[in-house]
C-alpha cells in the first residue's frame, strides 16, 4: 500500500505497520503508521483505493496542525454518508497548552476518486495536561445514536495515561466533516491495569466497549489478564454494565527481559512486543464477537493461541472458542469481521513447516484467516499473505524511527460487499539497500478474499 520509493528517499525512516481500513462502496481508506515523515512530526500515513482495492495511491502523511504531532495508531471508520474518519494519537495545542490528545481527521472521496484528509480535530483529552503522548490505545467507530434516533455518531475510546493508575475514557461526536461534541472525555472504566479499548455499536445504538484488564503486566505464566466489556444503553451517558468476557489467562509472551516488557522472538535483537488487546465486531443478527491472543503454560511450554468469544444476549454471557488449538506455533495480532456467513478471524502465525515445529516455528510468520459459525463451528485455516515474513531486528531498531521491540500492535480485517473480506496487515518480506546499507523493509499490504458460504 505504501510507495517504497518514499522509503528510499527517507532512509533510514522506512517503517510502515499497524494497519486499519474502512470502506464505502468501492472506496477504501487505509491507515498505517509511517515513519517516512517522522522528522516532520508526522507518523500517520494513509493510502486509498477507488476500485475496491485493485489499485492504490499512497497519500503520504496526514496534515499536522501548528505545533502539533501526529503520533500514529490509526483507526479508520466511515459513516453512512461516506465521510471517513481517521483516528490517531498525538499532541495538539489546546487552550494554549500543548498536550497529549486523541484526534480525528475527516475526509470524503471526490467524484474523481481521490481523497484529501483534513487537519486533525481533537476528540479526546486526559485528566492532566502533559506535553507528551499520554493519551493512547484509541479506537473509533461509527453507529446509530440511541440518544438521537435516526442519527449516527462517532464513538471514541482510549486510555488516559496522564493518571496513575490509568483509566479508559469515552467521547461521542456528531458525524460530519466538522465534528460536533456530544459527550467528551468521560471516564467509563476507572483506574487500574486497563487499556486496549475497542468500541462497537449495535443497530439500536447500544454501545459495547471491550478492553484488557491486566493485573500483572510483566508477570508471565500466570492467569492475570481478563477481557472485559462495559455497556451503555442510553447513548453513552452511563456505562453501568461491566462483564467479564473471558476467564483469566496468561500473557501471550515468553520473555520480559530483552524488551523490559512482554515479548516473543528469535533472539534478543529480533523481538515482537506483545499485548492481548481485543478486537470486536457485531453480526447481522446482533451477535457480538470478540477476539484476542492468549497465553497458557502446559508442562512448562508456553502456548499462544487466538481466542474468539461470542454472545447472543447483548454481552450478558459468553461462549469461548479456541481458534488455533490445532496449530502448534504462536498466533497473534487477531482481528475479526462478521457477515452473513459467520465470523472471520485474521491473525499472524509462525511457520510450523507442516506441523513439525512449535512456538516461533522457523522464525517466519504469515497472515491467516479462519472462519467460525455457531452452527458449523471452526473451518479450515487459509493463508492470506502470499509468503512468510521474517522478524526484523527491532531491539534496538536500527533506524531509530520506532520504539524498541516494535513490529506494530495490530492489523485489521473488515467485510466488503457480498461475501468479500478485506484484509490489511504489515510484514517484512521486502529488503531495501541505500548507500550500501541493506535492511529489512517493513511495509503494509492488502488482500481481498471471499468467505464461501459452502464452507460453513
Amino acid at each position: 500500500m505504501n510507495n517504497t520509493d518514499f522509503d528510499v528517499q527517507n532512509f533510514p525512516r522506512i517503517t510502515q505497520s499497524e494497519t486499519s481500513i474502512g470502506r464505502f462502496g468501492d472506496f477504501i481508506l487505509y491507515g498505517f503508521n509511517d515513519s517516512n515523515d517522522a522528522n516532520l512530526n508526522r507518523f500517520s500515513g494513509f493510502a486509498f483505493s477507488n476500485n475496491l482495492g485493485l489499485t492504490w495511491t499512497d497519500g503520504g502523511s496526514l496534515p499536522v496542525n501548528p505545533n502539533g504531532l501526529n503520533g500514529g495508531d490509526p483507526v479508520i471508520a466511515v459513516d453512512r454518508n461516506g465521510v471517513f474518519y481517521y483516528g490517531q494519537i498525538g499532541i495538539e495545542v489546546v487552550n494554549g497548552n500543548r498536550q497529549g490528545v486523541i484526534s480525528v481527521s475527516t475526509g470524503t472521496f471526490t467524484p474523481q476518486g481521490t481523497i484529501t484528509l483534513n487537519p486533525p480535530q481533537v476528540v479526546g483529552r486526559g485528566q492532566n495536561i502533559e506535553n507528551d503522548i499520554s493519551q493512547d490505545k484509541e479506537w473509533i467507530t461509527v453507529g446509530p445514536d440511541a440518544a438521537r434516533p435516526g442519527q449516527e455518531a462517532l464513538y471514541i475510546t482510549w486510555t488516559d495515561f496522564s493518571v496513575n493508575p490509568q483509566t479508559i475514557r469515552f467521547s461521542k461526536y456528531a458525524t460530519g466533516v466538522n465534528l460536533t461534541p456530544l459527550i467528551t472525555d468521560q471516564v467509563i472504566v476507572p483506574g487500574g491495569g486497563v487499556q486496549g479499548s475497542f468500541p462497537v455499536v449495535d443497530a439500536a445504538g447500544n454501545i459495547y466497549v471491550f478492553y484488557l484488564e491486566n493485573n500483572g503486566f510483566n508477570v508471565l505464566g500466570q492467569p492475570n489478564r481478563t477481557i472485559r466489556m462495559v455497556r451503555s444503553t442510553n447513548g453513552g451517558v452511563t456505562f453501568p454494565t461491566n462483564v467479564a468476557v473471558s476467564a483469566p489467562f496468561a500473557a501471550a509472551a515468553t520473555d520480559t527481559v530483552a524488551c523490559a516488557r512482554p515479548s516473543i522472538g528469535l533472539d534478543n535483537t529480533r523481538r515482537i512486543r506483545m499485548n492481548e488487546f481485543p478486537h470486536a465486531a457485531i453480526g447481522p443478527d446482533g451477535t457480538l464477537y470478540v477476539v484476542w491472543s492468549q497465553g497458557s503454560v502446559v508442562n512448562g511450554t508456553t502456548i499462544i493461541d487466538v481466542m474468539l468469544a461470542y454472545s447472543n444476549n447483548q454481552g450478558n454471557t459468553w461462549t469461548t472458542v479456541n481458534m488455533t488449538s490445532d496449530r502448534n506455533t504462536f498466533a497473534f495480532f487477531p482481528s475479526v469481521a462478521v457477515n452473513q456467513n459467520g465470523a472471520h478471524v485474521q491473525y499472524n502465525r509462525f511457520n510450523d513447516q507442516g506441523g513439525t515445529l512449535q512456538g516461533i516455528g522457523n522464525g517466519s510468520f504469515a497472515i491467516f484467516v479462519r472462519s467460525f459459525s455457531i452452527a458449523g463451528g471452526i473451518r479450515n485455516e487459509r493463508m492470506v499473505s502470499t509468503e512468510f515474513s521474517p522478524i526484523p531486528v527491532t531491539n534496538p531498531n536500527p533506524g531509530n524511527d520506532v520504539a524498541r521491540c516494535y513490529m506494530g500492535d495490530y492489523n485489521q480485517i473488515i467485510t466488503g460487499p457480498g461475501n468479500c473480506l478485506l484484509h490489511s496487515w504489515g510484514d517484512n518480506r521486502n529488503e531495501i539497500t541505500v548507500n550500501n546499507i541493506t535492511r529489512i523493509n517493513p511495509d503494509v499490504f492488502f488482500s481481498r478474499t471471499i468467505s464461501c458460504i459452502n464452507e460453513l
